[in-house]
């Protein structure tokens, strides 16, 4: 399997690399935007004042993922 290389330029802060899958389709494009959102948004909690403490973090964990 082929991949590509994506380079997202970061303001001030260099670029971000995805490695995607080859050929990109409409289809694996939907699901790499999805997949992203929800690995994002994971993030973001886990850099929030209220996810410090570790059980909050391993409580989320435990947590169904939303699917759209």
């Amino acid at each position: 399997m082929k991949t590509r290389q994506i380079e997202v330029p970061l303001p001030d802060h260099g670029h971000a690399v995805l490695s995607v899958p080859a050929p990109l389709t409409r289809e694996l494009l939907q699901t790499l935007e999805q997949a992203l959102t929800r690995t994002l948004a994971r993030l973001r909690r886990s850099l929030s004042v209220d996810a410090v403490d570790p059980g909050l973090i391993e409580y989320a964990s435990w947590l169904p993922e939303r699917r759209q």
